[in-house]
């Protein structure tokens, strides 16, 4: 069975999708390679003493074009491995290139999902849950519902290590909950960001879930490990606040935080205005402007 670099990579345009760390083409293959190898790494770790991959049914939740889920191309000659993610040229090319032994399904950016309850003994979603803030909630009971009795998740989430990147602060747990920050941002330049205090993963993904491990994983991420609980909730019941005052802080503060965002935008967008304003392309047609504005004035 040939490793992970000695079978073919994505395209640049699909690669760039996935994770953009270098201009040159070598070098970020070079990054898709360990970054990939180094998930793996991270997954196996977690998994209690003794978990054995033989005869299991193993979703990859947001497998982009298949950085993780290429590493485990021995694996799936005794498993069953699935890939699902909402871009569809790079779940084709996953397709074209490795399936079989692995398959792979386009799914929608809202659930459900095309597969019947209880159908996986381990999911993951890494740097899926980072990205989502309006559909956080849905996502997770989702992959609840697709896994058995006592299945296991391993969902990543942004906290203290990404705060001065992402919100420009010093990190204060007492002040985030799931604070949800360049919401409008596009997906070219990384999408919305989510940060998540580890009291608040506890309390609202451990009202379907057993917390059985938080741990500082690789993607300066924290990785949670989680064991499904027999439990049946909707969105709402999963996100309302609890009786913790942390939760009300942190609301507080991810409206500063936003307004933090929109005053930056307009000084912005008052300093591109000025620069325009200033130059000579705005200098030369004064006089044409003057014109039609004397012309509406005559009508």
């Amino acid at each position: 069975m040939p490793t992970s670099s000695e079978m073919p990579y994505p395209p640049p345009d699909l690669a760039n999708r996935v994770l953009s760390t270098h201009s040159d083409h070598f070098k970020r293959l070079i990054a898709f390679e360990v970054f990939g190898a180094s998930t793996k790494e991270m997954l196996l770790e977690l998994l209690p003493d003794g978990y054995d991959l033989s005869g299991r049914k193993v979703l990859d939740f947001g497998c982009g074009v298949g950085r993780t889920l290429r590493h485990f191309v021995e694996e799936a000659e005794n498993a069953e491995f699935w890939g699902v993610d909402i871009d569809e040229p790079s779940v084709d090319w996953l397709r074209e290139t490795f399936s079989p032994p692995l398959n792979v399904a386009v799914c929608d950016p809202l659930p459900p999902l095309q597969f019947g309850d209880s159908e996986f003994d381990l999911a993951w979603a890494i740097s899926v849950f980072t990205h989502l803030p309006g559909s956080s909630a849905d996502w997770l009971l989702e992959l609840h519902r697709v896994l058995k009795p006592g299945g296991l998740l391993m969902a990543s989430y942004m906290g203290e290590i990404n705060s001065e990147t992402i919100a420009g602060e010093p990190w204060d747990e007492d002040r985030i909950g799931m604070n949800v920050l360049h919401h409008d941002q596009s997906w070219d330049d990384g999408g919305p960001m989510v940060l998540m205090s580890d009291w608040w993963v506890r309390e609202h993904w451990g009202r379907a879930f057993e917390i059985v491990e938080l741990a500082p994983g690789s993607h300066n991420q924290t990785w949670a490990l989680l064991r499904k609980r027999d439990v049946k909730l909707t969105a709402e019941e999963l996100m309302a606040p609890g009786d913790d005052p942390r939760e009300w802080r942190a609301l507080r503060h991810n409206l500063v935080q936003l307004q933090r965002e929109i005053d930056g935008k307009n000084a912005a967008n008052a300093a591109l205005r000025e620069e325009f304003e200033s130059s000579l392309s705005w200098k030369v047609t004064r006089p044409l402007r003057a014109a039609r504005s004397r012309r509406r004035k005559d009508v």
